[in-house]
């Protein structure tokens, strides 16, 4: 009697990977439509968190696309199909390879010292924003139910909105803005999309901070905490324009002449 002739099964053909490069080009396709959502900055510490925000977005993107990629190449090199063994008999597994301290020492690494450069620069877009200038303006910003009131402080002039009209901040391009901010009822944010930040305005409590508007130009901003019936109508404008323009809206703001939005203090 003749023995059973052993079967051997043919290995299933590989598919060739894709390109490694795949994963990446759609990583950084998406990043670049998420980055065209932000607000164009129009100060100088917006641009310190758009810059931010661009690192922060490549390093995602980078480490995103890497492990897409490995994971890729490890579904299609590495798929689980048919092998036959030196005798003949189907073999289920690929051979199996167990510890291994450089990928260990690698892939704890790695993470450290990204997290630890994202902060360095997390640190260093903290300094640009939260520096100070010399010179300037400096403006008291009171938020209260439900406006704004701006008073350039040693400039003897208050811009109070109403009902009807917004309160205007006219400032100057070029020069450091020192505002100082608090409410006089309940908490409020000082919110300009272009800014790239917000601040909250809380009563008894003074937050300052300073922007550099270096293009003239008007930007729309609101209370970004709600606070009440009539919180969608607290609105406010920011006005830049260049130095002599400010100087004559000042002269004019000051002399009691009817302004924009402005009135001379008491």
């Amino acid at each position: 009697m003749n023995a059973p002739r052993s079967r051997r099964v043919p290995a299933t053909p590989r598919a060739d990977a894709p390109s490694a490069a795949a994963p990446f080009a759609g990583v950084l396709a998406l990043a670049l439509a998420v980055a065209g959502c932000m607000p164009a900055p129009v100060t100088e510490q917006a641009a310190a968190v758009r810059d931010l925000w661009t690192q922060f977005l490549v390093a995602a993107a980078l480490v995103g696309g890497l492990v897409w990629a490995l994971i890729t190449v490890a579904i299609v090199r590495f798929r689980r199909r048919s092998r036959v063994t030196t005798d003949g008999d189907a073999a289920t597994l690929p051979p199996q390879t167990h510890g291994s301290t450089r990928l260990e020492v690698a892939w704890t690494a790695a993470p450290i010292v990204i997290v630890l450069i994202l902060f360095w620069l997390t640190l260093g877009a903290l300094g640009r924003i939260d520096a100070r200038s010399p010179g300037g303006i400096t403006i008291d910003v009171t938020a209260y139910r439900w406006q704004w009131r701006f008073d350039y402080r040693d400039r003897g002039v208050t811009v109070d909105g109403g009902p009807d009209v917004d309160a205007e901040m006219v400032v100057p391009v070029g020069e450091p803005i020192h505002i100082v901010l608090t409410s006089a009822d309940v908490a409020h944010a000082f919110y300009v999309p272009q800014f790239l930040f917000k601040r909250d305005a809380i009563p008894g409590r003074s937050t300052e901070f300073e922007v550099t508007i270096p293009e003239p130009g008007t930007f729309r901003g609101q209370c970004a905490e709600f606070c009440g019936i009539f919180h969608d109508r607290m609105l406010l404008t920011v006005r830049a324009v260049s130095a002599t323009d400010f100087a004559a809206w000042l002269a004019t703001a000051t002399s009691g002449s009817p302004a924009p939005s402005a009135s001379a203090a008491p």
